[in-house]
C-alpha cells in the first residue's frame, strides 16, 4: 500500500465571521505533496482574487520567523492568481504554501488537499 501514499486535508482559511479578519493563511508544509489542490468557496457574487504563494525557506529553524503570515517578498514567491471560486490544481515542488484572500472575500473559505507519495 505504500506505493499509493496518503491523502490529507487542511484549512487554510476559515469563513467563518470570526475569522473574517484574517486574510493570510499560515504557512502549510507541502514538501513531499506529488499532487495539490486548492478548494476556494466564497460567500460573496464579488470574487477577489486569491493569491497562492510558496516558499523553499527552511521554516523549522527555531527562532525563524521568515514564514509569519506578515513577511512577505523574499521569502515568499507567487505562485498562482485566482480569480474564480472552485477547486484548482496548485503544481507541487515548493517546500512551504500559503494564501492571501481578498478584502472583499472575507468568508471565504479554502482548504489545501494534497497526497504524499
Amino acid at each position: 500500500m505504500s506505493q499509493y501514499g496518503y491523502s490529507r486535508q487542511a484549512v487554510m482559511l476559515d469563513g467563518s465571521s470570526a475569522q473574517s479578519s484574517a486574510r493570510t493563511s499560515p504557512p502549510f508544509l507541502v514538501a513531499d505533496a506529488g499532487q495539490i489542490s486548492i478548494s476556494y468557496i466564497t460567500v460573496t457574487t464579488s470574487v477577489g482574487t486569491l493569491t497562492v504563494q510558496g516558499s523553499n525557506d527552511d521554516g523549522l529553524t527555531a527562532g525563524s520567523s521568515s514564514l509569519s503570515t506578515s513577511v512577505s517578498l523574499p521569502f515568499w514567491s507567487t505562485i498562482s492568481l485566482v480569480a474564480a471560486q472552485g477547486i484548482f490544481t496548485v503544481s507541487p515542488g515548493a517546500r512551504w504554501i500559503r494564501v492571501i484572500r481578498n478584502a472583499v472575500d472575507s468568508q471565504a473559505s479554502v482548504q489545501l488537499n494534497y497526497r504524499v507519495w
